[in-house]
């Protein structure tokens, strides 16, 4: 890359200025990628390329000086060591395993052979910084595929597919970049030759490290949960910071090997919960990537994307429209995803964080070490990043709706509480076909449920933005029922900030709080006012039951104490009752009521059905 050089030092103004726009434009791109719910990407990456083109505050060689690659590797560190705890192949099943798979082995490597081979043809570069590119652009990444995931709601396989494979190849494809950039810096496309021993000694220094590292923050962790449980984070920040600078002092570039294999060695060990350290990617990581993402678009001038622009175009063109259907079309081979889910599958491959920063860190080592073609890196994957997430970003829908996949997963409703009425309503939402999943803090609660055939799991509020918007990807409403008022109006809260005000609900509080809760932290009520934990749980305990009745049925015995939870439209839709309300069902249309003991449950006959 080539760097500008300031023609004076910054004075400590300038440097203030600079630092505080960065950090603006950072949180302001996060917030409103939030409200308008689009990857912070496409905002993050034209925001910082414009700030970086019309202002002359924000150049990062100028206001860290060499202070910049080290920020950037410490940065991709944090990220790869973040990835790696999410790595988790217990959560894939059946098929999908087998296509996701095949996805981030045989599929990463033919798109690093194919991207790598096009770059070559594409620009004339050298095959060296061809293979690095290649491994760059391998990588997909879930801040950005999950997001458009959950607007376009594709069918069930095809979205698990899509979901695991962004989520997986980020520190994969980040593992393989440097492998290339170890192969490049070596030699192997200059005039010195490759020994392959020095690459592995890197990768086993880097993998030593990251063992050491998640060890001793097993320790770590193991001593806190029982003295200062709130305390992991910042362990955990230290630990990583300490193994990939120390990875880094023994042998250049190994801080990226031990991020990930600490992050992967903690996802798999079983004795320790550390979902709470998750919450790196809601502080310091979200922070850092957002700085890190305006000052890497803000290093890019207008004419280096320029130089590159329309052959960059032509890559992407080649990416979409062979590489990524080729790749796919391997993957699903004999698998059980129809034409139409393979197809869509083939139109989802946008580039995202760790393809950015990874570029930035790669192209500043490979300039440093005088590689020919080394300037060229970024402004390449720059292009294409933006280009492939506009593009996919505006199509996605509109391509789903096409092959007649998008929002042919069946609405999801979540339970939280375990509890035997919330289980017997979650089965009589479930007899009717709504899907349904239950989150519940203890462990025989979550037993009784999957042995009745429900989905059942902990309670993972609390944890990052990132992790919640991926386990609440396929919901469509949430109940809160659990016995504790207070826990239910906290989770009504945050459940509220990810689904939306109309489509969290919680049960009606035994009694008004001493203080006036305000509006925003209240889901809204369900059923009725008068059902509060205590008196459901003594109604369905003197044998009060769950009916399922046509409107026909309903309007015949309404006022002789039905109380209507649940109405389902003629199409399959659902609608909650909250307190206050009354349904009119029409012609087609059911509803889901509690009933006194004298009435029969779901599954027996009952009237209307």
């Amino acid at each position: 890359m080539t760097l500008v050089t300031a023609a004076a030092p910054l004075s400590t103004d300038e440097i203030l200025t600079g630092l505080g726009l960065v950090i603006v434009l950072a949180i302001a791109c996060r917030l409103a990628a939030v409200r308008f719910r689009v990857p912070a990407i496409v905002l993050l990456l034209p925001v910082g390329f414009l700030a970086g083109a019309i202002t002359d505050d924000v150049h990062p060689e100028e206001l860290f000086g060499g202070a910049f690659q080290p920020l950037v590797s410490l940065g991709v560190g944090l990220i790869l060591f973040e990835a790696g705890l999410r790595l988790s192949m217990r959560e894939l099943g059946g098929g999908v395993r087998r296509v996701v798979l095949r996805l981030i082995s045989g599929g990463a490597l033919l798109t690093f052979a194919s991207v790598t081979v096009a770059t070559e043809l594409i620009f004339g570069l050298n095959w060296g910084i061809s293979a690095v590119l290649g491994a760059i652009l391998v990588v997909s990444g879930p801040t950005v595929v999950l997001p458009l995931l959950s607007f376009v709601r594709p069918s069930d396989r095809v979205r698990s597919v899509l979901k695991w494979e962004g989520t997986l190849i980020d520190p994969l494809g980040a593992l393989l970049g440097v492998v290339a950039l170890h192969a490049v810096l070596q030699g192997a496309a200059g005039d010195r030759p490759f020994h392959p021993g020095l690459l592995a000694g890197s990768l086993a220094i880097g993998a030593a490290v990251g063992a050491a590292g998640a060890a001793l923050l097993w320790l770590l962790l193991r001593q806190l949960e029982r003295s200062a449980p709130g305390q992991g984070v910042a362990a955990a920040l230290m630990v990583l910071t300490a193994a990939v600078v120390g990875a880094d002092l023994l042998r250049e570039d190994s801080g990226l090997v031990a991020a990930a294999v600490m992050g992967m060695a903690l996802a798999h060990q079983e004795e320790l919960d550390v979902t709470g350290i998750l919450q790196f990617h809601g502080t310091v990581v979200e922070l850092l990537i957002g700085i890190l993402f305006v000052l890497i678009s803000a290093s890019v001038t207008p004419d280096q994307v320029g130089e590159v622009i329309w052959r960059g175009l032509a890559l992407v063109a080649v990416l979409v429209l062979l590489i990524r259907p080729l790749v796919v079309a391997l993957a699903t081979r004999r698998s059980e995803l129809s034409r139409r889910e393979r197809a869509f599958a083939a139109w989802m491959a946008p580039r995202g964080i760790i393809a950015a920063a990874t570029a930035s860190a790669f192209g500043l080592s490979l300039t440093e070490a005088g590689v020919e073609g080394a300037d060229r890196v970024l402004p390449i994957a720059f292009v294409v990043i933006f280009a492939t997430v506009v593009l996919y970003g505006l199509t996605a829908a509109p391509v789903a709706r096409l092959l007649g996949v998008a929002g042919t997963g069946a609405p999801l409703v979540l339970l939280v509480g375990g509890n035997p009425w919330a289980r017997s309503i979650a089965a009589a939402l479930q007899a009717v076909g709504v899907r349904v999943r239950l989150w519940t803090g203890s462990e025989g609660e979550r037993a009784a449920a999957e042995r009745s055939g429900l989905e059942a799991g902990p309670v993972p509020l609390g944890v990052d933005v990132e992790g919640l918007e991926a386990e609440l990807e396929e919901v469509s409403k949430a109940l809160v029922m659990t016995a504790s008022d207070e826990f239910n109006a906290l989770a009504a809260f945050e459940l509220r900030r990810e689904l939306g005000k109309n489509s969290v609900y919680r049960l009606a509080p035994r009694e008004k709080p001493a203080t006036e809760v305000p509006a925003h932290a209240e889901g809204r009520i369900l059923f009725s006012a008068e059902l509060t934990f205590p008196e459901l749980s003594r109604r369905l305990d003197r044998g009060a039951g769950i009916v399922e009745l046509d409107g026909v049925g309903y309007t015949e015995q309404e006022g002789a104490g039905l109380i209507p939870l649940f109405a389902l439209a003629a199409d399959g839709g659902l609608e909650v009752v909250g307190a206050g309300e009354t349904p009119r069902p029409g012609r087609g249309e059911k509803l889901i009521c509690l009933v006194g003991s004298d009435r029969q449950r779901v599954g027996s006959s009952s009237a209307g059905r």
